[in-house]
């Protein structure tokens, strides 16, 4: 105490002399650790309002691909969704390598990025699709290696641009290439609608798994390893639930609530709250779906009271994991 006391004492002689000033202090209190750990990155009103503006942008561009459509004219459509995708990268590019850094210069560029991405979607669908000469059938085959391609075209073009929004689109297009060429084997056969739910869940799990390995690849600096998750969650619950009205409904009822407590334990562990979200919507998507579908017997009112108690109970069950588990 008497150490800090003298402390104090002479910092109080050096700021009287003008030996230290308010700027010396405060640059102490700023001054951040090596080990200290990187505040996550948050999306602010700004943000969303630039890529609103991005998606906007790509609407104006599927109008004009809409409206030429009847020229019949491949080369336009392909230079209408990859020219203007190219083109779009090319001037995003522009702004990040050149020019001081501003919020809105980011968020322009954000919004560029984002609509470059969705025209070189749409490019790659028109390109493969005049390969394989129409538009009628689809083609799981082909969507499949558009897919792998475009998301290796994302991931490459992180490599200049070190965005985390074009590595995030490019993990999910490659991991969409996946159930897409799996649904192209199984297409034709007379497999359930068992196991094409099957393997949406298997992807959502993919998807979760292809973002931490990333992760490490960057170690850590630049993409969230629990980017996907929520969406991952919301993909592979989805279709539990509606193989649960399939041949095997209650062994998918089983997995599904069973899931939606495991998520429930991921989520307080990773500290996630969308995730929480995500598992407690589900909850209370079932707890409706099992009042109505195995008490209807005893009365549309049996089954709103029963629906009632188990939602109060849910949400006073989440409310007490987020108050209790929840920094």
């Amino acid at each position: 105490m008497t150490e800090k006391t003298e402390l104090l004492a002479t910092l109080r002689r050096a700021i009287a002399d003008g030996i230290v000033t308010r700027r010396d202090i405060d640059a102490l209190f700023d001054t951040k650790q090596p080990d200290d750990t990187p505040a996550k990155s948050r999306l602010s009103a700004v943000d969303v309002m630039f890529y609103i503006a991005g998606i906007m942008l790509y609407a104006a561009l599927l109008s004009v691909i809409a409206q030429t459509w009847s020229d019949n004219s491949p080369a336009l459509r392909i230079i209408l969704s990859v020219g203007m995708a190219s083109g779009l990268w090319a001037f995003a590019y522009y702004l990040i390598a050149y020019g001081a850094q501003s919020d809105i210069r980011k968020g322009l560029t954000n919004a560029l990025l984002l609509t470059g991405s969705l025209a070189s979607i749409t490019g790659a669908y028109i390109v493969i699709n005049e390969m394989i000469g129409g538009y009628g059938d689809v083609n799981f085959f082909a969507g499949a290696a558009a897919l792998l391609v475009t998301g290796a075209v994302h991931i490459a073009f992180d490599r200049v641009v070190r965005k985390n929004i074009v590595l995030l689109i490019g993990i999910l297009l490659c991991v969409m290439s996946v159930p897409a060429a799996l649904f192209g084997i199984i297409k034709d056969t007379d497999l359930s609608a068992d196991v094409w739910s099957a393997i949406l869940v298997l992807s959502a799990g993919l998807l979760v798994y292809a973002t931490r390995v990333v992760s490490r690849l960057y170690a850590g600096t630049r993409n969230s390893p629990s980017a996907f998750d929520s969406f991952a969650a919301l993909v592979g619950f989805g279709a539990m639930y509606v193989s649960t009205y399939g041949d095997y409904s209650f062994i998918w009822f089983i997995l599904l609530v069973a899931s939606i407590l495991g998520v429930f334990y991921a989520s307080v562990i990773m500290q996630n709250k969308h995730l929480l979200g995500s598992a407690s919507f589900f909850l209370v998507v079932s707890i409706i779906t099992i009042s109505f579908k195995y008490f209807s017997g005893f009365g549309v009112s049996t089954s709103l009271v029963l629906a009632t108690l188990g939602l109060l109970g849910s949400a006073a069950a989440a409310s007490s994991i987020h108050k209790r588990y929840f920094k």
